[in-house]
């Protein structure tokens, strides 16, 4: 496939900002396209805004057309993902930070092999950094039916002659099936998305078994711009001819309305897309701004942006979490709190399971689903991809799962956060020392 392609918007993927506001091949123009998606006529131009700004920044393409579904946590996810990858018949592309050996992961793998040993094509980019809990036996044995790995980044020098660039880590969660049917989101492969973070716990179950997520299923025209995303990669990374043909991309024809885009970031990036977007859309920010996220460590830019938006009166919300896998993180994202809550941004913690979701909706138009963290490690050091959902239907959705989480989650008030301990700032302090390395 080349870099230049057509999307369900007739528009040209090579960079035009203007390219969007093509016809749509069913004589339906973007303007009209943006107004089915608002439920207020008013909040158009406001969505035209934001569209075009994205396009602006990503230069990446529009698609209509397409099925959004929200799978909140693993046993939704993950019961979805099987489905797919169960009925697959030419392809499993496979893209994730984390593959635990696992019971969870063993059942992943148990599936790939079994549509492996049925002829279909399998593979697996994964990070090194992200697999230390697994043995190499794991992946032999993967490797042994057939499926072809990439190990991105080894940790050994012996495997990576450019171990300078260790710091660099693939964090990107996509799923592709016979090009027809993608995943994209914030969950790794691991057994800590066993349990739902919305049902009573079973026992007494450790908190890094209870892990709240976010992905999204993606069926339609925007399933070729994510397969190009992954067939790119893989080229690259193997240094291989891209894959190309109709059994790569088939014709997609729509499958519902929701208008999506892609973003991604990489390390090698001169302007990192993903950062430029959100301070964007912040900035251009009406009404509402909900926000949850799993590791918050931006940088005082972004703070600024925030920040002026709750003083503008924009109402702000931040769902982080109150108990995770690394003090550091946490402590470094409690440091801001400060600043935030003094300028009027409302900030929440969760304590009864780990908060890892990456989402965002914006005035209930703007929403986005995918791995990026808010932290510089994301925004420099990682590969990552995010799905812009446009429109009111999708945004709604998005803001009843915030709603559903915040009142599991408590509020932290700026009068307590004042009386907190002399020994919490200091862990606070030393958590931000490690703010670029997070």
């Amino acid at each position: 496939m080349s870099t230049t392609s057509t999307c369900a918007l007739g528009c040209s993927c090579s960079g035009d900002s203007e390219a969007t506001l093509t016809n749509h091949p069913q004589d339906l123009s973007i303007n009209d396209l943006l107004k089915q998606a608002t439920d207020d006529p008013g909040a158009y131009p406001h969505l035209l805004q934001m569209v075009q700004s994205d396009q602006t920044i990503t230069g990446r393409p529009l698609y209509a057309g397409n099925k959004a579904q929200l799978l909140i946590d693993g046993p939704m996810a993950y019961g979805s993902m099987f489905d797919a990858l169960r009925q697959a018949r030419h392809h499993i592309h496979l893209e994730t930070f984390i593959f635990d050996d696992d019971e969870l992961g063993r059942q992943f793998a148990d599936i790939l092999i079994e549509r492996r040993g049925a002829g279909v094509a399998i593979r697996l980019i994964y990070d090194a950094f992200g697999i230390l809990n697994a043995e190499d036996s794991f992946f032999k044995r993967m490797e042994a039916e057939g499926i072809q790995l990439f190990k991105y980044h080894p940790l050994n020098p012996a495997e990576n002659p450019k171990i300078w660039q260790i710091n660099d880590r693939h964090h990107r969660k996509i799923l592709v099936v016979d090009g027809r049917v993608a995943f994209v989101g914030g969950m790794n492969i691991s057994s800590v998305y066993t349990n739902s973070s919305f049902s009573p716990p079973n026992g007494r179950p450790r908190l890094k078994d209870r892990w709240r997520d976010t992905h999204l299923r993606l069926e339609g025209p925007v399933v070729a711009e994510l397969q190009h995303m992954f067939c790119a990669l893989w080229s690259k990374l193997n240094d291989a001819p891209p894959l190309s043909g109709p059994a790569y991309y088939p014709e997609l024809t729509p499958m519902g309305d929701k208008l999506v885009r892609m973003m991604i970031s990489a390390p090698e990036d001169e302007e990192v897309d993903i950062y430029k977007v959100f301070l964007a859309v912040f900035h251009q920010a009406e009404d509402r701004i909900w926000i949850t996220q799993g590791y918050f460590s931006p940088d005082k830019r972004f703070l600024d942006v925030l920040n002026r938006a709750a003083r503008r009166g924009v109402d702000v919300r931040l769902l982080l979490p109150g108990v995770t896998d690394s003090w550091i993180t946490i402590n470094s994202s409690r440091a801001h709190y400060r600043e935030l809550l003094e300028a009027g941004v409302r900030i929440f913690e969760r304590k009864d399971v780990l908060q890892h979701a990456k989402t965002a909706v914006v005035d209930g138009l703007w929403s986005t689903v995918g791995s990026s963290n808010l932290d510089y490690r994301s925004f420099l050091h990682a590969n990552e991809a995010n799905a812009i959902v446009y429109g009111a239907d999708f945004g709604s959705q998005m803001e009843a799962v915030f709603k559903t989480d915040q009142e599991k989650n408590v509020e932290i008030t700026l009068n307590a956060w004042r009386k907190r301990s002399l020994r919490q700032r200091f862990v606070e302090f030393l958590g931000s020392l490690f703010d670029y390395w997070l």
